[in-house]
């Protein structure tokens, strides 16, 4: 098997495919957001006082653009080329639908304001005016920059991949398979091929992790951590939770109740898989020069208050079954009077 040659092993890292295909799914994600969300407020069917009900195709088409998104990995990069490669397909496949649910709760909730009989928002008052927030705002509203906080990730995807930073690229556009080959070629010295091209899983190519990789790869999971999980997961598992927890209270179990459900759980999957894959990447790091430092500081100042986010997120899910209205705040079960 001569050096360079991607016969019998895992294609060349330095093949153009995955990247001009990263390309083209960044604006794909983008349009498909954008689809998503508004065809969802425009087509939601009102459901009396609680959250109204986005049609089911949607919710169809989110999973069909999660399997296309995987089934470009494995086009791009067979599982047999490297151990591991199943489970992060499978991870592509949830970041994709993640999106997409996420997109069809912002809908669900923006679409229901114009809604005749929805109370969700007075509901939503009674529960700011049994918290600690001194303020009131909208929930359509809340949802609207929601969702646009998860635009910000793309945002920063198409900078890094204008800076050629393919790894980060990959990363912040959720494939997961991609991201783990550009981080292969970013830990493997570039040396040991002709014209600089290595093999990934070829025999005897042993990958040498240099400082400067070592630097990018920490920095990489910080913007991860940043943009993907604080933007958008955190974000999205307190909002949807608390919009699950009023509609449950003004009209029980619905339709749009066990879709918005299912998005809660995903959200709140990801969120655990993300933060866990984080802190190890950052954990593991061995090179810590004084720019990376700064980041490590920024990261432990939000680490306690994130951590109390998620127990807060998990606890409010919990409340969804063991409060009598389905509502929890800092004081303890809310209350709804309608």
């Amino acid at each position: 098997n001569p050096r360079g040659s991607s016969v019998g092993c895992c294609r060349s890292v330095m093949d153009p495919r995955p990247r001009g295909l990263l390309r083209w799914w960044l604006h794909g994600l983008v349009a498909f957001s954008c689809f998503l969300m508004l065809t969802a407020v425009a087509t939601v069917e009102c459901n009396g006082q609680g959250l109204g009900e986005t049609p089911s195709f949607l919710l169809v088409l989110a999973i069909a653009v999660g399997i296309a998104a995987t089934f470009t990995e494995v086009w791009v990069a067979p599982p047999e080329c490297s151990d591991g490669r199943c489970a992060s397909l499978f991870l592509t496949w949830l970041n994709i639908l993640d999106v997409g649910t996420d997109c069809l709760s912002a809908g669900a909730i923006i679409g229901s304001h114009w809604c005749e009989d929805s109370k969700l928002d007075e509901a939503w008052k009674q529960v700011l005016d049994q918290s600690l927030l001194p303020f009131h705002m909208s929930l359509w509203l809340i949802a609207a920059l929601a969702w646009a906080a998860g635009g910000i990730q793309l945002f920063f995807a198409s900078r890094v991949l204008d800076r050629e930073d393919f790894a980060s690229g990959a990363d912040l556009m959720g494939f997961e398979t991609l991201a783990a080959m550009e981080w292969e070629l970013v830990n493997t010295d570039q040396d040991g091929g002709p014209d600089g091209v290595s093999d990934i899983g070829c025999p005897g190519d042993a990958a040498t992790p240099t400082p400067a990789a070592e630097e990018k790869k920490a920095l990489g999971a910080g913007r991860k951590f940043v943009l993907r999980v604080l933007t958008e997961n955190l974000i999205q598992a307190h909002l949807q939770t608390t919009v699950l927890g009023l509609s449950l209270a003004l009209g029980g179990w619905t339709p749009a109740s066990r879709k918005m459900l299912v998005s809660v759980v995903l959200s709140l999957v990801l969120l655990l898989w993300k933060t866990h894959g984080g802190l190890v990447t950052m954990a593991t790091s061995k090179e810590a020069p004084e720019d990376l430092g700064i980041m490590y500081c920024v990261l432990c100042g939000l680490f306690s208050p994130y951590i109390v986010c998620i127990v807060y997120a998990i606890a409010k899910m919990v409340a969804i079954f063991t409060c009598p209205d389905h509502l929890l705040n800092v004081t303890g079960c809310a209350e709804v009077d309608f």
